[in-house]
C-alpha cells in the first residue's frame, strides 16, 4: 500500500550528495506540490543560509570560567590529625601503580602519567583505607598549571594542588579536607606560606571545600574553546597575583 500524499514534503540534500560546479554544492530542497509535480528544486535564501551557518559556528564554541584560590599557611598547620580508620601519606610510584580506577579515577594511562609526574618533582597525597588507596590529590611545586588552559609560575613559598578525587565508597568522610590539611602541614614544615587551588564556577562541591578551609579568590580566567582551538583570557587580578606566564613544553602537563 502506498503512503498517503502530503501537501508539502521536503527532503534536504547535503553538500556531499549533489554538486554545483567543481567541488561545491548549493543547498537545495525538493518539494512535492499539490498538483502532482515533484522534483522542483527550491534554493534556500541567502539570509537563511547565513543564519544557519552562524548558528553552527556559535554552537561549536564553549566558554568555561574558573577561579583561582589561595590559602595562607600558618603556625596552626604544623599539627596534623587523621581519623584512625584512614592513613595519609605522600604516594610512591608503587602506590600509584596499584591505584584502582573505581577508588581513585586513575586508569592505566593516568597511572603512567602520574608516575612521570612524580619523577618530575610533583607529589601526590594518598589516603588509604587499610591497604587500599581511596583518596588522591596532586601537588605541583613549580607552576599553577591547568593543562591546555593556563600555566603561571609559582614562587618558592607557594604550591598548587589539583586533581583531587575521593572513592565513591568513602565520600562524606571529610577526606578532601584531611588531604588539604596534610598538604598544609607539610608546607608549614618547609617554611612555605601559600597554597593555591582552582575550581570551575559550576563546581559547587570543590568551591565549598575550598571555602570551608578559608581559601580566598586570587583572580579568574576564561577559557574559550572550539574543535581544534583554545584561547585563555586572565583577569587583571590573576595577572597581578601570578605575573609570570610559562611556555608549555612537551605533552606532559607539568
Amino acid at each position: 500500500m502506498g503512503s498517503p500524499p502530503s501537501a508539502e514534503r521536503h527532503r534536504s540534500i547535503s553538500e556531499s550528495e549533489g554538486t554545483c560546479g567543481a567541488g561545491y554544492s548549493s543547498p537545495v530542497t525538493f518539494s512535492d506540490s499539490e498538483d502532482g509535480e515533484s522534483g522542483q528544486p527550491e534554493r534556500l535564501s541567502v539570509p537563511l543560509r547565513v543564519r544557519r551557518a552562524l548558528g553552527r559556528i556559535r554552537r561549536s564554541f564553549a566558554l568555561d570560567t574558573y577561579d583561582i584560590f589561595a590559602r595562607l599557611v600558618t603556625a596552626e598547620h604544623r599539627e596534623f590529625e587523621c581519623p584512625a580508620e584512614y592513613q595519609f601519606a605522600w604516594g610512591t610510584e608503587e602506590d600509584i601503580e596499584r591505584c584502582e580506577p573505581y577508588h581513585t579515577e586513575l586508569n592505566e594511562l593516568d597511572r603512567a602519567l602520574g608516575v612521570e609526574r612524580l619523577r618530575l618533582g610533583h607529589r601526590v597525597v594518598v589516603g588509604f583505607s587499610g591497604e587500599t588507596p581511596v583518596f588522591t590529590m596532586w601537588m605541583n611545586p613549580r607552576n599553577l598549571n591547568v593543562p591546555g588552559e593556563i600555566k603561571r609560575k609559582l614562587g618558592p613559598h607557594q604550591a598548587f594542588i589539583y586533581k583531587a578525587y575521593t572513592s565513591p565508597d568513602h565520600r562524606g568522610k571529610g577526606l578532601y579536607k584531611i588531604g588539604m590539611r596534610f598538604v598544609l602541614t607539610f608546607m608549614a614544615s618547609q617554611g612555605q606560606t601559600e597554597l593555591v587551588g582552582y575550581a570551575h564556577v559550576k563546581k559547587s562541591v570543590s568551591r565549598k571545600g575550598l571555602a570551608t578551609l578559608e581559601f580566598t579568590t586570587k583572580g579568574r580566567y576564561y577559557s574559550l574553546h572550539a574543535p581544534g582551538w583554545q584561547h585563555t583570557v586572565v583577569s587583571a587580578e590573576l595577572a597581578r597575583n601570578f605575573p609570570v606566564s610559562v611556555l608549555r613544553s612537551g605533552s606532559l602537563p607539568v
